[in-house]
Order: structure tokens, then C-alpha cells, then sequence
């Protein structure tokens, strides 16, 4: 068994490597972005959009939680791994095979068809992320996420490589989608490189039904989450039409980018925090301070980019794109409090309490919808940026739960992170650049002179990263 630091070691060395590999990912994830989306254009780009949405719904539900089960069950057996990974085989090649006959469906409802060709082309990549899911979980098991960020890193840069020459080429929205299935097969080659694991065609149901009725608890509430995912492609595209659909993705798509170090602490924390939940005061504090990297991580970035998207948005992607700053800040609000609470959900899958995980997850998803169902067609895009902001009070559901396991969190630091980081995200909305960058200094400012919480975090990361190297 591991000492703390140990542990705390591999921790940090695994999280200072995924964190680098995240920055060069996030890099090369923004050239592709302006790249495809200036040659595309919003009607094109929306078609990417609607396939790649419903392909990263699905890439998630299908997982059905078993890669949680090989991560945090404590006497897994060495014939678990290679099971599952046969059921895996097994499910993939049948989902495909049935979503391939379902595509033209797809396609008629979105009233574009060229989604049903596009649909088809990706679901290989399905099938291929769905087996390397075994691998992958168990180098996260033995805390390699230096290897686990290295092969996630290689498959993006294959993706945005391959994608942007194609698209410059005149492929159209191929290039993306082609780009997808390269970059899934680089990273099973790389998984089973890293992590081999014994390739078989059967499984046996008294094998794989412990982790089947694990993990479906877990993806339960985790699928009910994802649903938020199908709006653009489901609801979006059928109320507002493909360029609205283009609109809000690149809005998404910035937000997610400059957001992107949230990453690494989501899929660092469940092994982590199984690691804490039987010591009540140390996984309250490690919440605590996690809330606050968070913010910090993902709240002056993106009201930096906020302040100034007048002027960067039209630069990056020309003028046609502009409109896509107004829906940016109540998208970016949205990740930021939902990478606020990350730790709080990863606390309690740790617990077992994942039926309290869905019971949040319901609401937020149902108001998402039902709010993007009524006012979308009322206000356009602000009504779908009204949306994001209605589902909000849902995560308090969250606190709830936690307060009563472990007693309520230090909300404060990541509060007033928060707050400034909304002003200065709207100020750029309403206000001529300079005079918003001016509100983001001066807010900014004023919280670390008055939280020394808050300016203590650099200092704690810094000594953190000496004590491990």
C-alpha cells in the first residue's frame, strides 16, 4: 500500500504532466477551431456540430460506467480487465451496427441529410474509444496519468492535424470528421501499447455483471447529465436551424478551450478523492480548496477573453462570427460553476451516493430543456443563454448532499472568484472593451488584496510542485 506521499507525489507529477499536455491540446484545439470554423462557416460548422454532439453523447453513455468500476474497485481480479474489455468488443460492433440503420432518422429531423452520411463515417471511432476504455482505466488505477494524458494529447494533435488539410483542401466538413476516427485509432494503439490487455471475442455474464451493475449506477446518473449534450443537435437545430446551431457551438467550444485545466482536476478526483472519503474534515478542506482552484483555473480567463471578444472574435474567425459573443458569458458562467462543484460530485460517487448525483442531474438537464424549449424560440440566442443561467440553483442540490456527509464546504474564496468573473464576463457584453478590461483589473484587484484564501492558492500550487519534484 502507498504512503501519502507516495501518493501525493504521484499526484502532483501526474497532474503538472496532464496539466502541460492540456495547455499544448488547448493550444492546437483553438487553431482548429478558428481554422475549420472560418473556412466552414456557420452552416457548415453546424453540421460538424450536430454529428460530433450526438457522437460525444453516445461515446459517453455507451462507456456504461465500467471504466469507474476498473478504476475504484479495490480487489479487482486480473480476469476482470480482459471481460470487459470483450464485452466492450462485444457491445460496440452491435451499437454501431444499429445507429448506422438509425442515421437517416438523424438526418431528416435536423432537415440536414448530409448528417446521415457523416453520422455513419464516425461511428467506427465509437467503437474504437469504447475498447480502449480498459487500458486507459487501469493506468489510471496505478495514478500513470502522465501516460494516460500523453496518449489523450497525441490522439487530439493526429485530429486537429489531420483535420485542418483536409479542410483546406475543400473537403468540407469531412475534415473533422475524419480527423475524429484518426485520432480514436491513435489512441488505442497507444492505449494497448502502454497497457496490453488479452484480445478476446467472449465474455462470461458471472464475470462482468458485478461491474455491469456498478457501473450502470454510476453512468445512470452520469447519462442523465450528457443529455444536455443532445440540445444542439436535438432541439437547437430544429428550432433555430443550423447556423444558430454554429453560433452557440463556437461559443461552447471557447469556453470549453479556456476552461480547459478543469480537466485535470475532473479526472484526477475520483481516484483522488476515494482516496479521502473515509476522513470526513480532509475531503471538507480538499473540496474547499479545489472549488477555488477551480475558479481561479477557469474565472479570469475566460472574462478576460469575455472583456476583449469584440475585438478577438471578429480577428479570429471574421465578423460573421461576432454574434457568437454575445451567448459567450452565459455559456462560460455555466462551466465555471459546474467546475466549481466537480469536486463535490466526485465525493459522492466515491460514497456510493450516485442516486442523489442523479437526482441533480435531472433537474439541471430538465430545466436546461424545458428553458431552451420556451424562450429559445421567443429571444434566439438569448434565450438559450437564459437557459444555461436558469439551470444554475440545481447544483445546491449538491451542497446538500455534502454538507451532510461531510459538514458544508468553504464557499467564500470561490464565491467572490465567481462573482467577479460574471461582471467582468457581462461587462464585456454591454460595454466597450477598454471599459470592461478596466472592471476586470480593478475587481480582480480588490479580491486579492481582501482574500488572502485567494492569494494563497499560487503560493500552495508552487510549493506543492517543489515538494514533489
Amino acid at each position: 500500500m502507498p504512503n501519502t506521499k507516495d501518493i501525493k507525489g504521484k499526484i502532483i507529477r501526474g497532474g503538472v504532466s496532464m496539466t502541460l499536455r492540456q495547455l499544448l491540446v488547448a493550444a492546437l484545439s483553438m487553431v482548429n477551431v478558428l481554422v475549420i470554423a472560418r473556412m466552414l462557416g456557420p452552416g457548415l460548422y453546424g453540421i460538424v456540430t450536430i454529428v460530433l454532439s450526438i457522437f460525444y453523447f453516445l461515446n459517453q453513455v455507451c462507456r456504461l460506467g465500467l471504466q469507474v468500476y476498473l478504476v475504484r474497485q479495490p480487489n479487482l481480479t486480473d480476469e476482470e480487465p480482459a471481460q470487459i474489455q470483450a464485452f466492450y468488443n462485444f457491445l460496440g460492433i452491435a451499437i454501431c451496427a444499429v445507429l448506422w440503420c438509425a442515421a437517416p432518422l438523424v438526418g431528416w429531423w435536423t432537415k440536414e441529410p448530409e448528417v446521415t452520411g457523416a453520422l455513419q463515417a464516425v461511428l467506427p471511432a465509437l467503437w474504437m474509444d469504447m475498447v480502449t476504455r480498459v487500458p486507459t482505466s487501469m493506468l489510471e488505477r496505478e495514478l500513470n496519468f502522465d501516460k494516460v494524458g500523453l496518449l489523450e494529447a497525441v490522439s487530439r494533435v493526429v485530429l486537429y492535424v489531420s483535420a485542418i488539410p483536409l479542410v483546406l483542401i475543400g473537403w468540407g466538413y469531412w475534415g473533422p470528421i475524419i480527423g475524429t476516427v484518426l485520432g480514436y485509432l491513435v489512441q488505442l494503439v497507444m492505449a494497448y501499447y502502454y497497457y496490453p490487455v488479452p484480445w478476446r471475442w467472449s465474455w462470461q455474464w458471472k464475470v462482468v455483471k458485478p461491474a455491469i451493475n456498478y457501473g450502470l449506477t454510476y453512468s445512470g446518473s452520469d447519462g442523465i447529465l450528457n443529455l444536455r449534450r443532445l440540445r444542439l443537435p436535438l432541439l437547437v437545430s430544429r428550432l433555430g436551424g443550423t447556423e444558430i446551431v454554429g453560433y452557440i457551438s463556437i461559443a461552447m467550444r471557447l469556453a470549453e478551450q479556456l476552461a480547459i485545466l478543469r480537466l485535470v482536476v475532473r479526472r484526477m478526483s475520483i481516484s483522488v478523492m476515494a482516496k479521502l472519503v473515509d476522513k470526513p474534515e480532509q475531503t471538507r478542506k480538499a473540496i474547499s480548496k479545489g472549488m477555488t482552484y477551480q475558479a481561479l483555473l477557469i474565472g479570469p480567463i475566460c472574462a478576460a477573453f469575455s472583456c476583449t471578444s469584440a475585438w478577438l472574435i471578429p480577428l479570429m474567425f471574421s465578423h460573421k462570427w461576432l454574434i457568437s459573443a454575445q451567448i459567450f458569458p452565459f455559456i462560460a458562467v455555466g462551466v465555471l460553476v459546474g467546475a466549481i462543484f466537480e469536486l463535490h460530485t466526485s465525493s459522492l460517487y466515491a460514497v456510493g451516493h450516485n442516486y442523489e448525483i442523479a437526482h441533480r442531474n435531472a433537474w439541471y438537464v430538465g430545466v436546461l430543456w424545458l428553458a431552451t424549449l420556451i424562450f429559445l424560440p421567443l429571444m434566439g440566442l438569448w434565450g438559450y443563454g437564459l437557459s444555461e443561467i436558469l439551470a444554475l440553483p440545481s447544483f445546491y442540490l449538491l451542497h446538500q448532499s455534502i454538507a451532510k456527509l461531510f459538514g458544508s464546504p468553504d464557499y467564500w474564496d470561490a464565491f467572490w472568484i465567481t462573482l467577479v468573473s460574471t461582471i467582468s464576463m457581462f461587462a464585456g457584453v454591454f460595454l466597450p472593451p477598454v471599459a470592461a478590461v478596466g472592471i476586470l483589473i480593478v475587481s480582480y484587484g480588490a479580491i486579492f488584496i481582501y482574500c488572502p484564501g485567494i492569494r494563497k492558492v499560487p503560493l500552495d500550487i508552487w510549493a506543492a510542485r517543489r515538494s514533489a519534484a
